[in-house]
């Protein structure tokens, strides 16, 4: 009897491309082979190739998401889908993977479209009665959107692209002379972008999952950075970033951040591995305000990625969720 066959999605139409690969390789090395049969489809815009991991190619049918692993073609039993951004983290490989009846991890159509616009995803969370900071949507040639940015939502700022990932296109602003220059930067990413009021806080992200089941926080992570935020140099190149895993934080608001992210995470409709972003402002107030920025709905999962840290400090082994997770998909 052959092994299920599972695909797994990389590549994608974005900078986080690069990214993308590497998630998809510590999935692929996760995979019980004994179990399953995985394969690499990576998506371009021009092809979408398969492979196995020595880099055989497979003939691959797109129509039917098919291929051939030497019985002739058979559709994928499942995906896993690694691709950050277009077309995985927006909906549409989705939507593509639903009108073929065929199984995927990730939330489905609208959440994955909801969770991939920056305001969009506060505008919700704000009306379901999430803490979130004020914000505003801009759209690319608004006549005075940099008056109407001084107006409401005032400085420091942060200017973000709408459906950027890895902070790209993204700047803080103190001054309203450095707004021009950020307004040209985020559109030069994304037609529609967001204003969002800085708070001033710990930078506290936390990792969600559904495990037998059931949704579960995993320890909350603390990101420290030099740069102004956590952008992508600091993400990714930054020799003095550090992610403390659990974060040096009392345990009662640890314990808030865990209950507000599983509480999130149901809300929106979220599946499989989840990473939501808050800040802690603490000394402010009661001292237990957290403000939710970001839902990550396929958080990074390389060698250097917060998430993989956070299931070790809970106990969890990639092997364990990646598995889980396929066989979910197979029932």
């Amino acid at each position: 009897m052959p092994l299920p066959f599972i695909a797994i999605l990389r590549g994608g139409f974005t900078g986080e491309s690069v990214i993308s690969m590497q998630s998809a390789d510590n999935m692929m090395a996760a995979i019980d082979t004994d179990r399953f049969e995985a394969v690499f489809l990576t998506v371009g815009r021009d092809a979408w190739t398969c492979t196995r991991t020595d880099g055989t190619a497979l003939p691959f049918d797109r129509g039917h998401f098919t291929a051939d692993r030497g019985r002739g073609h058979e559709r994928f039993a499942a995906a896993l889908i690694a691709v950050h951004g277009t077309p995985g983290e927006d909906g549409k490989l989705q939507g593509y993977l639903d009108m073929l009846g065929v199984p995927y991890q990730t939330g489905g159509v609208l959440n994955m479209a909801l969770t991939m616009s920056k305001f969009s995803t506060v505008s919700l969370l704000r009306q379901m009665g999430f803490p979130v900071a004020p914000s505003l949507r801009l759209h690319k040639g608004m006549p005075d959107a940099a008056g109407q940015v001084a107006r409401e939502i005032g400085f420091p700022c942060f200017v973000k692209p709408d459906t950027s990932g890895s902070s790209l296109g993204m700047s803080k602003v103190k001054l309203a002379e450095e707004l021009p220059a950020a307004l040209e930067k985020a559109f030069a990413e994304d037609a529609i972008i967001m204003c969002e009021k800085a708070v001033h806080g710990r930078e506290l992200t936390c990792g969600v999952l559904r495990m037998a089941g059931k949704v579960q926080a995993l320890p909350v992570c603390e990101i420290r950075t030099t740069h102004e935020f956590f952008d992508y140099q600091a993400k990714y190149h930054a020799a003095d970033t550090q992610e403390l895993v659990p974060a040096p934080i009392p345990d009662e608001i640890a314990q808030l951040i865990q209950r507000r992210c599983e509480a999130i995470y149901t809300a929106m409709n979220c599946n499989g591995m989840v990473r939501i972003d808050n800040f802690w402002l603490e000394g402010q107030g009661d001292g237990k305000q957290v403000v939710t920025i970001e839902i990550n709905t396929v958080p990074g999962f390389t060698a250097a990625s917060i998430y993989p840290r956070m299931l070790k400090a809970a106990g969890i082994s990639p092997g364990q969720v990646v598995n889980g997770m396929v066989a979910g998909l197979l029932k």
